[in-house]
């Protein structure tokens, strides 16, 4: 009887707490918002520059189209900001220190993919911000990317490729809003391997440009993703059979003149070798490089 006594008291008081912690969750929501804009950078002096930090962690390389040169990745973005305005003593509420709210009630960085390759316009994805008493914000969001990427087939089905990845704000400049990398390269931890191609890397860089029309420094983060292609599909099932049927070749010579095999011989081997070259074509890039095994 006394257990259940206890377990009853300790459920009640839980839920008490809980309760208590919405009432002050929502509170400090209203306080917040009560002469907050979401347009304005949430600076006190907007002389200042406002430090956000980037960090990329790559999930998924889903496609890389080598004939349109347009390389699919699945990435999670996660920016963190510190904002002047949405500060608060925990002490009163209830020692509440961190919340979680829709991130379009809050100024975003409008941080974009400079390289992007994708036709369709697509806006910021609606997830939750984490904002802390102390002001800083942390945004996680995913987000499908599609990039051009310059792609060498030189050396295929051997070959390295070096793609990047730009991010930068599309409108302010960096006495404005100042990027900074989290890390010196892209989060590898969470990578699921993809069939076709090995990834080595994803260093980092932060530039800072000053274009011709603007005095005003414009800072981005670029991420290289260093792919290896794996081989040993091609090697089996296109380098292999051109090689033997190669082989097959010289036999011409020895059989007679006037047999009709040696002419039919030949003109198997041509066709062969013609439809393995066309199945390189088509999946290359109209370009100068021009791979050696198909060349």
């Amino acid at each position: 009887m006394k257990t259940v006594v206890l377990v009853t008291w300790i459920s009640y008081w839980i839920n008490g707490c809980s309760s208590a912690q919405g009432h002050y969750a929502q509170k400090l929501l209203n306080d917040l918002m009560e002469n907050y804009s979401s347009a304005l950078r949430p600076v006190e002096d907007t002389e200042k520059s406002l430090n956000v930090t980037l960090q990329i962690t790559l999930s998924q390389i889903k496609d890389m189209d080598e004939r349109n040169q347009v390389l699919t990745t699945y990435l999670w973005i996660r920016q963190t900001w510190f904002d002047a305005y949405l500060k608060w003593d925990k002490d009163e509420y209830d020692g509440l220190e961190v919340i979680r709210i829709p991130s379009n009630l809050v100024w975003r960085p409008d941080i974009v993919l400079y390289n992007k390759a994708d036709e369709e316009a697509s806006g910021p994805a609606e997830t939750n911000v984490v904002l802390r008493y102390n002001g800083e914000i942390t945004w996680d969001m995913p987000a499908i990317t599609k990039s051009s990427c310059v792609v060498d087939v030189s050396y295929f089905p051997f070959d390295w490729q070096w793609c990047n990845l730009t991010f930068g704000s599309w409108t302010y400049n960096g006495n404005q809003v100042d990027i900074a990398m989290g890390m010196d390269s892209g989060d590898l931890s969470d990578f699921v391997e993809n069939v076709e191609w090995e990834c080595h890397g994803m260093p980092a860089v932060r530039n800072v440009i000053i274009y011709g029309c603007c005095s005003d420094p414009y800072p981005d983060i670029t991420y290289t993703l260093h792919l290896k292609r794996r081989s040993l599909f091609y090697i089996f099932n296109l380098l292999l059979p051109c090689f033997l049927i190669s082989f097959l070749a010289p036999l011409g010579f020895y059989l007679p003149a006037d047999s009709g095999e040696k002419v039919s011989l030949g003109v198997t081997v041509l066709l062969a070798l013609t439809v393995f070259q066309l199945m390189v074509a088509e999946s290359m890039p109209p370009s100068e490089s021009v791979p050696y095994i198909g060349g």
